[in-house]
């Protein structure tokens, strides 16, 4: 498949640095979006960038990544099917792909721009992990109580008993708990396993907002959210639609705004200028 025609990769054409990670992630999406469709692998807007395709019909301002979630069933399929079809300026992280990523991280998944990279803060830097610009995918399971707290205490016991067994174990755990425990279950992910997160919302979907979806803008594209979309923003956020005090407008994941033309330091990383040399050379 020819990604390069279909999503030309434009990140030099942005006026601003934050512009051409926008750019980037964009494109990233756009693939992920298209191989999603192409094998008809279910998946939605969640988390920050629901949020900002409420307010804005796209990215804030200052986002420096984008999250999409799926339930266990279409990560496994998106898994077997999607990824082998990824482009080789994609990376798909997890703990089986990268030997540094953690099993049981609070995102299973991740796929990672390798021309770009975080300017990670010092308290992070000894990490290995890849750390290119990022597309987080969270995996939701039918495996929870209705309330952070539990939502965050059930993960720190599958970490404790699993994290050795990797990520494959617990998902068999909540896939047992999915059908065998006779409680109103609600969907999460793992994305709630610290302390800080458990005080940040009630951060999960019922049943009936996930199982169907409805349709939303986000950058000229028209995307998949969850039909409950309004509700999980609500108690996730409160008054989502009010935008934060300026001084708290920035990304999360960097000091300062991404690099998006200088890979991070990994095996599984490709540098700009050898691909425009190389597009020079055709």
């Amino acid at each position: 498949m020819d990604f390069e025609a279909l999503f030309p990769d434009k990140r030099e054409e942005g006026e601003t640095r934050i512009a051409q990670c926008h750019m980037v992630l964009l494109r990233m999406f756009k693939i992920f979006d298209h191989l999603c469709r192409k094998h008809q692998i279910q998946y939605f807007l969640c988390s920050g960038t629901l949020k900002a395709a409420a307010i804005y019909k796209g990215f804030k301002p200052w986002d420096d990544d984008l999250d999409v979630g799926m339930t266990r069933e279409n990560f496994e399929k998106f898994t077997l099917l999607a990824v082998p079809e990824l482009p080789d300026d994609i990376f798909f992280q997890t703990p089986e792909t990268d030997t540094y990523f953690p099993a049981c991280h609070r995102v299973e998944a991740k796929l990672r721009d390798k021309y770009s990279s975080y300017s990670l803060p010092e308290s992070m830097q000894q990490l290995k992990w890849h750390s290119g610009l990022m597309l987080d995918i969270l995996v939701f399971d039918r495996a929870y109580l209705p309330n952070n707290l539990f939502i965050y205490l059930q993960n720190r016991l599958l970490i404790f008993f699993l994290q050795q067994k990797g990520n494959l174990s617990r998902a068999r755990v909540q896939k047992w708990i999915a059908r065998n425990v006779p409680l109103p279950l609600v969907y999460a992910s793992s994305f709630i396993n610290g302390r800080k997160m458990v005080r940040l919302g009630t951060n999960y979907f019922k049943a009936s907002e996930i199982e169907e979806v409805a349709k939303a803008a986000f950058e000229g594209m028209e995307v998949p959210i969850p039909k409950g979309w309004h509700p999980y923003l609500q108690r996730r956020y409160g008054n989502y639609m009010q935008p934060p005090p300026a001084q708290k407008q920035m990304g999360h994941h960097s000091i300062g705004i991404p690099d998006p033309f200088t890979p991070c330091n990994h095996t599984e990383i490709l540098h700009w200028k050898d691909r425009k040399k190389a597009k020079a050379m055709i």
